[in-house]
């Protein structure tokens, strides 16, 4: 796998020169010519950016020898004492079922069925997603969706560098068909994706939530982010996965939409 210092160092220095070092003089009474200017560095393409990205976090070859993950976790939510913990089971092409159970006994789930994306609540009601959200969950759910961004965001477009938490990043507009606009910010240097902002009023500037991830490490030939929060109404989330495995059986069970409990 390349490095993401050689993609950068490629993309910032291929043609960036327009000028050469002009020659001596002949004589000391020619007058001196000014030396040519260095042209701007290119920038990527908000496809060029996808790319970069897939190749950085292992490349497709190796997501494709995977076919399912286990996940094990923990979470903190603002304003409820102590920590819960999360589960998650996904399964290629893409079925996902999450658990998270707070500290004060909530349960909630959600999920994607391979046909649709629901929702349950700590009473036990089974929602189907509708609209963008339903839209956003589909697209997402794909199991190889990290490597499938050119697909997923079919028309992006590059919005430029930008400092966001501290990092410079290469900003990209996008939107699912169907899903609610986007922002995704990707670091100018690893091009790992560290932050994405949800517009799910593209009337306003500012976005409904902000998703954010980190703490990407080597797993099973890929790199994943084992750290990430939700920033959005009402919630103030923190997860951190502790256990990652990958190809380990998920039963049809463990990924099946319950049944609603209660009303």
């Amino acid at each position: 796998m390349k490095s993401a210092a050689t993609f950068l160092a490629g993309l910032l220095i291929s043609g960036a020169w327009l000028g050469k070092a002009t020659p001596a003089l002949a004589q000391q009474s020619q007058p001196a010519a000014p030396p040519a200017q260095a042209s701007e560095p290119a920038q990527p393409t908000a496809q060029q950016v996808f790319e970069h990205y897939s190749e950085v976090i292992g490349g497709r070859a190796a997501w494709e020898k995977l076919t399912s993950r286990v996940s094990r976790g923990t979470v903190r939510i603002e304003g409820i004492e102590g920590t819960g913990t999360m589960l998650v089971y996904e399964r290629a092409p893409n079925q996902e079922l999450s658990v998270m159970t707070l500290s004060n006994g909530y349960i909630f789930r959600d999920g994607f069925d391979g046909k649709s994306g629901w929702e349950q609540n700590p009473g036990g009601k089974v929602k189907e997603l509708e609209g963008p959200r339903a839209a956003d969950r589909r697209a997402l759910s794909d199991f190889y969706s990290e490597i499938n961004f050119t697909k997923i965001y079919p028309h992006p477009k590059m919005v430029g560098q930008k400092t966001a938490d501290g990092r410079l990043a290469y900003v990209v507009e996008a939107c699912i068909p169907g899903g609610n606009q986007r922002l995704l910010y990707f670091d100018a240097e690893s091009w790992l994706l560290f932050r994405t902002d949800l517009f799910e009023n593209p009337l306003s500037p500012a976005p409904t939530t902000i998703f954010r991830q980190d703490d990407y490490r080597d797993v099973d030939g890929i790199k994943y982010p084992f750290k990430g929060s939700v920033q959005g109404p009402g919630v103030n989330e923190q997860f951190r996965f502790t256990v990652l495995h990958h190809n380990v059986t998920v039963t049809d069970d463990e990924v099946a939409r319950p049944a609603t409990t209660s009303n």
